[in-house]
């Protein structure tokens, strides 16, 4: 089954909209006219120039694939009016072009509710990459294969990579990644399973080596990474209301190069 275009829409405000992508697009996509906004009516009046002009450097982040949008200062919206931000015109990884999908919401004036994705604003908290040195990416699959072994790949990870907004709680501390075949048993600790932080902010910062445990699934391919929760002075380990993931800090997993079955 193919990617939506549209992961989610993080937020629609007075100043901005913010949308998550569900795919890898390509970035010559991201041009307003391939945004556009109008009435949701029988006959639709569309909105001239909604949005400023788009800089990618600045208003996309490729690895959570969240662009912001940011409203022109001219658009006048009429408050409890539907509409529609129509995404059109793209293309993917692979050159490949896309349906349109369309965005609906009714304008109140400082803010919107959207009628087809939550409108609750993700907190600034947490993104969590995982980060294979020896991986490459085929140009056809976005399988990701271990170079020492190529019949040994990772197939999915959890939170999906590049998830830029996560809970302080996110699944009890836990990220999962899953294998084509269940890892050697002695490849389970923090030296083939390095997880680190770091802060999110202006000037640079160093990445911190988080303490996790890494377990292996009874029977699956799936190998468990635990954070240990913020607040307590003996930490837990996939437990039920605790804090794992701090707000403006950015974390990364990265696997070694000689992880095999």
């Amino acid at each position: 089954m193919s990617l939506p275009l549209i992961d989610s829409i993080v937020a629609i405000d007075l100043n901005m909209v913010v949308i998550k992508f569900g795919k890898t697009i390509k970035i010559s996509s991201l041009k307003n006219e391939n945004f556009i906004v109008q009435t949701n009516a029988a006959t639709p009046s569309a909105v001239s120039n909604p949005f400023s002009p788009i800089q990618t450097l600045v208003d996309y982040n490729q690895i959570s694939r969240t662009l912001r949008l940011y409203w022109d200062e001219q658009v006048n919206l009429t408050s409890d009016q539907e509409y529609l931000i129509r995404l059109v015109n793209f293309l993917d990884a692979v050159n490949e072009s896309v349906e349109e999908e369309q965005v609906l919401f009714t304008w109140k004036g400082n803010d919107a509710t959207p009628s087809s994705f939550s409108s609750v604003r993700a907190p600034d908290v947490t993104e969590i990459l995982v980060e294979d040195k020896s991986v490459r990416t085929d140009a056809y699959t976005s399988i990701q294969i271990l170079a020492k072994n190529p019949e040994f790949f990772v197939s999915e990870v959890y939170p999906v990579n590049g998830d830029f907004y996560l809970d302080n709680d996110f699944n009890m501390g836990r990220a999962v990644i899953v294998f084509n075949a269940r890892p050697a048993s002695n490849y389970l600790n923090n030296t083939y399973f390095k997880c680190q932080r770091k802060k999110i902010q202006r000037t640079p910062s160093r990445w911190e080596t988080v303490s996790t445990v890494v377990q292996l699934h009874s029977w699956k391919p799936e190998v468990f990474i635990d954070f240990p929760s913020l607040l307590d002075a003996t930490p837990a380990y996939y437990t039920e209301d605790k804090e794992y993931f701090e707000s403006g800090y950015k974390y990364r997993i990265i696997i070694s190069k000689d992880i095999g079955v």
